[in-house]
């Protein structure tokens, strides 16, 4: 058992070792770089993928409070006598949900890889410098 997992610690350094020495090498980063962002990258990883998921968790809040909000509109539409008001009384609950779950179900696929690209776009913007403050 303990010789499995020697050797499979010793292939995934393996593997991590080509795929840091072969993907960046094409951009001419140094080998002490290309090492320096490879595990940079994978320990900041998981932050991104929490980000990502705030922001997610934050739109279906949105999208959420958004149809009860238009629930609450169109049952004092109702109530008040606006009778023609009623299909969307019953329909606009049913859709605004429906599309909160597509939307949040959307979000939670695309978040590994937003969180990719929103890392990999971080990197190729130049840094922007630090203003001093007034005093």
């Amino acid at each position: 058992m303990k010789k499995r997992l020697f050797i499979a610690l010793v292939a995934v350094f393996v593997l991590s070792f080509v795929l840091v020495s072969v993907s960046p090498a094409a951009q001419g980063e140094s080998f002490g770089t290309k090492v320096k962002n490879f595990w940079k990258n994978l320990v900041g990883y998981p932050g991104r993928v929490t980000e990502e998921s705030a922001s997610v968790i934050a739109d279906t809040t949105k999208n959420s409070a958004a149809v009860v909000n238009n629930t609450t509109k169109r049952l004092g539409e109702v109530t008040t006598g606006d009778v023609a008001k009623t299909k969307e009384l019953i329909t606009e609950p049913i859709t605004g949900t429906a599309e909160t779950v597509v939307k949040a179900g959307e979000g939670t696929i695309k978040m590994p890889s937003e969180a990719l690209k929103n890392k990999e776009q971080e990197a190729t913007q130049p840094a922007q410098p630090v203003q001093a403050q007034k005093q």
